[in-house]
C-alpha cells in the first residue's frame, strides 16, 4: 500500500508532467529551445562531499545522512530538495542508475529548502551543507527527513544496502534546473564479512626524450611542473591518511626526476620512503626503471632488458631509501599473452594483476570469480619448450660473447643461465596466481573531472554494492582498482576516496600483498588473447641488442662513476617505455644512439701532422686528444703493411687522463716512400672503436736492402752493356778479314 504523501507526490508529478506536454503540443513547441537561450548560462549542482555510510545510533534515534553542496549559477530563491529511491540489489542495477539515473517509484523525498538557508559546510568542502534525516520507515515528503522504508509491515525487514539519492536544483517557481546522482549506504553495524580493496596507485608521468640534444643530462627531459605538483600532492595526502593501506606502483624514472626537481619533490620522496618502512601500510611494488610492457619484452626471445631494468629500478629506489616489497606481485595495463609467463619468469613475480578487459569471461559470473582471485591460464603446456644453446636476440650467439659482463657458454646476466633459456622450461606450470582489475571501477577515477568528489562518492557506493550484493559468504571477497592510464591525481577525489575508507563498515582497505594472502580463490580463467600477445618488433630487437652492446662496450673503457655512466644507461631504458609506436621506439634508439656517439666522439686521434723519416727506424710520436670530462682507458694499437714494429704494436691499457695524451711509436720502414700508419683506440675488449685515424708517414732513408739491389742492378746493366759492345766489336772484325781476303 502506498502512503497518502506518496500518492500526491507521484499524482503531482503526472499531473506536471501531462500538463507540460499539453501546452507543447498546443504551441508547436515539443521540441525545447536551449535553456541558456531563454535564462543565460546554466546552473550546475556539484557534490563537494558526503557521508560515504550511515549507522543507526545506539540509542535507537534517527541517523543523519551529510550532503556537502555547491549549486554554481543558483537564481535568487532557488531551492534544494532530495529524493530517495528503493534500495539495488545488483551491481548492474546499481551501473544503470549511475548511467541514466535512479529508476522505479521513489521510497520518499524532502521538502524544497532554500539554498541560500542551509549552513556552510565542513572546511576542505566547501560549498553549503544539507544534513538530511534518515529514518527507516516509509514516505515522509516532509522537512529534511527522508524514509528507507524498510520496515515491516510495509518493508522487508531489512534495511542495510546501496540505496540511489537524486538531489536536485529547483527555481522559486519548482522547475529542475540542475541534478546530481550519489547513493546512501545504510549499514546496519560494521559487517562481519567485510569487502576487501586494494587500491594500486600509480606514481609515475611520462617519458619524454629531447630529440634536440646529444647530452646525456638533458637527453631525457625534466619532470613537467604540474606532473611534480600533482604527484607531491599525492603522496602528501597519501601520508596523511595513515589508516589506509595502499599499493604504490611507481615508476623509479619519475621519482628520480622527483628528485631533481626542487626541495617539494625531495620532501615528498622523504615521506615516501618513510611511509613504505611498513609495507603492510604503503606496500612499493618493485618496479623497472620506467614501466614496459613486461609480455612484449620477454617475447623479443631474451630477457638481457628486462633484468637491465629492474636492476636500475631497484638501484634508484635503494638510492632514494624507498623499500620495495619483499613479495613480487607484477601489475600490468597492457594486452596479455603467453609471453607475459616468461616474463613473469624472468622477474621472478609471485602473482600478477591484470585488466578485466584481457580475460575470457568466466562461466560462473554468479560464483563471483571476478571478485576473487584465481589462476591465470597462459599458454598451453606444449607451447613450453626447452631452448638450448646461447638463446637467440637479434642474431644467435655462440661461444663467447660480453654484453653488461662475459657470457661463456650460454652466457651469464644477473645469473647463470645454463643450457636452456630461464624464462621456460619443459613442464613448467603455465598458470599464475592473477587477480583482475575492474574496469568499471577503475573508470570512476576520471568519471566525472568537474565533479571529483561525486565521482569518488560512486566509487565507494560501487564497493559497497559489490559487497551487498552477497554480503554474508564465507569466502572473502575482493576488489583491485587501479586508475586508467594517464590519470591524473585529483586531491579532491583522493580526499574524498581515503576519508570514505578509514573506518568503513563495510570495505577493508588492503595491500595487494594482503589481498592475495586473504582473498579466496576461485578457479581458473584464460587470457583472451591464447597467442603470445604484443612482441617487439624483431627490427627493434635487433636495434636494442646493438645499442646495448654499443653501450657495454663504452661504459666498460670509462674509469669510475661519472654522471654519464649512469645517464647513457638510463636513456636507453628510457627507450623501452610501454606505450610507443614502433616508428617512436625507434626514433628513441636513435636518440639514444646520437648521444652516445656524442659520447664517443669526445675522444679523437690528431691526424693532421705528416711524418718524415730520414732513416729506415724512427720514432712517431701518436696524440689523443679528450675532451671528455672522465677517465677513459682501452688498447691504442697501429698498424701498417709498409712498417715493423721492433718493440710492440699496442698499449692494451692506455689511459686517456689529460686533454692531450702522447705515445711514442717505434717503426723500422721497410721501403721508402710514403707509406701510411693506421691508428686505432678501442674498448678494453676491443669490440668497439672510439677513435681512429691514418697518419701520413714518409720515408726518404735508403735501406742496406736498397742498396744492394741498386748495386745488383747496375752489374747486370754493366754486364749487359759490355757485352753488347764486345759483341759489336767481333762483329766489325770479322767483317774486316772477310773484305781482305776478298780477290777483287
Amino acid at each position: 500500500m502506498w502512503s497518502g504523501g506518496r500518492v500526491s507526490f507521484v499524482a503531482r508529478r503526472l499531473v506536471a508532467a501531462l500538463a507540460c506536454v499539453g501546452v507543447a503540443a498546443a504551441f508547436g513547441l515539443y521540441a525545447a529551445a536551449p535553456a541558456s537561450a531563454a535564462t543565460g548560462p546554466a546552473a550546475s549542482l556539484l557534490l563537494d562531499g558526503q557521508s560515504q555510510w550511515v549507522v543507526p545510533p545506539s540509542n535507537g534515534g534517527a541517523a543523519t545522512f551529510d550532503l556537502a553542496l555547491d549549486a554554481r549559477g543558483a537564481p535568487p530563491g532557488a531551492t534544494v530538495e532530495a529524493t530517495v529511491y528503493p534500495r539495488l540489489y545488483t551491481r548492474d542495477g546499481f551501473k544503470s542508475a549511475v548511467k541514466s539515473g535512479p529508476h522505479g517509484y521513489p521510497l520518499s523525498r524532502t521538502a524544497p529548502v532554500a539554498y541560500s538557508s542551509l549552513p556552510s559546510a565542513p572546511p576542505g568542502e566547501g560549498g553549503v551543507q544539507l544534513a538530511l534525516t534518515v529514518v527507516t520507515t516509509g514516505w515522509t515528503d516532509s522537512g529534511t527527513k527522508i524514509g528507507l522504508d524498510c520496515t515491516r509491515p510495509t518493508g522487508s525487514g531489512t534495511c542495510a544496502g546501496v540505496y540511489p539519492v537524486d538531489v536536485e536544483l529547483l527555481t522559486s517557481s519548482g522547475r529542475a534546473i540542475a541534478h546530481l546522482t550519489t547513493f546512501l549506504t545504510y549499514a546496519v553495524a560494521k559487517s562481519a564479512h567485510p569487502l576487501d580493496f586494494a587500491w594500486v596507485v600509480p606514481v609515475q608521468a611520462p617519458v619524454h626524450l629531447d630529440t634536440a640534444t646529444t647530452k646525456p643530462t638533458r637527453a631525457i627531459g625534466a619532470l613537467d611542473p604540474a606532473d611534480a605538483s600533482a604527484i607531491e600532492r599525492l603522496v602528501a595526502q597519501l601520508g596523511a591518511a595513515s589508516g589506509v593501506p595502499v599499493t604504490l606502483d611507481a615508476s623509479p624514472a619519475t621519482l628520480q626526476k622527483l628528485h631533481a626537481a626542487g626541495a617539494a619533490g625531495r620532501a615528498s620522496l622523504a615521506t615516501l620512503a618513510a611511509m613504505s618502512e611498513n609495507q603492510t601500510r604503503a606496500e612499493v611494488l618493485r618496479s623497472p626503471y620506467v614501466p614496459i610492457d613486461l609480455g612484449a619484452l620477454a617475447g623479443g626471445g631474451d630477457p638481457t632488458e628486462i633484468l637491465h631494468q629492474m636492476a636500475a629500478g631497484a638501484t634508484v629506489l635503494r638510492r632514494l631509501g624507498i623499500r620495495t616489497a619483499s613479495t613480487s606481485t607484477w601489475v600490468t595495463t597492457d594486452p596479455v599473452g603467453s609471453d607475459l609467463l616468461k616474463g613473469l619468469r624472468t622477474v621472478h613475480a609471485t602473482s600478477v594483476v591484470v585488466s578485466g578487459t584481457d580475460l575470457s569471461p568466466t562461466l560462473t559470473p554468479s560464483a563471483g570469480t571476478w571478485a576473487s582471485t584465481f589462476q591465470l591460464r597462459l599458454g598451453a603446456r606444449a607451447a613450453d619448450r626447452t631452448r638450448t644453446g646461447t638463446g637467440t636476440l637479434a642474431g644467435s650467439r655462440t661461444g663467447t660473447g660480453t654484453l653488461a659482463g662475459t657470457r661463456t657458454g650460454t652466457g651469464t646476466l644477473a645469473g647463470t643461465r645454463n643450457g636452456a633459456h630461464a624464462a621456460v622450461r619443459a613442464g613448467a606450470p603455465t598458470t599464475v596466481p592473477a587477480a583482475e582489475t575492474d574496469n568499471w571501477l577503475d573508470a570512476q577515477f576520471q568519471a566525472h573531472p568537474g565533479d571529483p568528489a561525486l565521482a569518488a562518492s560512486q566509487l565507494l557506493a560501487d564497493l559497497a554494492m559489490v559487497h551487498f550484493e552477497r554480503p554474508n559468504t564465507r569466502h572473502v571477497r575482493g576488489m583491485i582498482a587501479m586508475p586508467p592510464s594517464g590519470w591524473q591525481p585529483n586531491p579532491v577525489f583522493n580526499r574524498v576516496l581515503l576519508d570514505g575508507l578509514i573506518g568503513n563498515p563495510n570495505v577493508v582497505p588492503v595491500t595487494l600483498t594482503t589481498f592475495f594472502k586473504t582473498v579466496t580463490p576461485d578457479g581458473t580463467r584464460n587470457a583472451k588473447t591464447r597467442g603470445s600477445g604484443p612482441v617487439l618488433a624483431r627490427g627493434t630487437v635487433a636495434e636494442l641488442a646493438s645499442a646495448r652492446a654499443e653501450l657495454t662496450n663504452f661504459v666498460d673503457a670509462i674509469v669510475g662513476n661519472p654522471p654519464a655512466k649512469a645517464q647513457l644507461a638510463d636513456l636507453l631504458l628510457a627507450t623501452e617505455t610501454n606505450g610507443l609506436s614502433r616508428r617512436a621506439r625507434d626514433s628513441a634508439i636513435a636518440e639514444f644512439r646520437r648521444v652516445l656517439q656524442a659520447q664517443i666522439s669526445q675522444i679523437k686521434i690528431d691526424d693532421q701532422r705528416t711524418f718524415t723519416l730520414t732513416s729506415s727506424t724512427g720514432v712517431i710520436p701518436v696524440t689523443v686528444d679528450s675532451s671528455a670530462p672522465y677517465t677513459v682507458v682501452g688498447t691504442l694499437s697501429v698498424s701498417g703493411n709498409k712498417f715493423v714494429f721492433p718493440h710492440s704494436s699496442s698499449t692494451p691499457t692506455f689511459r686517456l687522463e689529460h686533454a692531450t695524451n702522447s705515445w711514442r711509436v717505434d717503426v723500422k720502414a721497410r721501403t721508402s716512400g710514403y707509406s701510411p700508419l693506421h691508428v686505432a683506440f678501442t674498448s678494453p675488449n676491443g669490440k668497439l672503436v672510439i677513435a681512429a685515424a691514418t697518419l701520413s708517414v714518409t720515408s726518404t732513408a735508403t735501406t742496406i736492402v736498397g742498396v744492394a739491389l741498386t748495386v745488383l742492378a747496375l752489374a747486370i746493366l754493366f754486364a749487359w752493356w759490355g757485352r753488347t759492345w764486345w759483341n759489336g766489336r767481333r762483329r766489325t772484325g770479322l767483317a774486316s778479314v772477310k773484305d781482305n781476303k776478298d780477290p777483287s
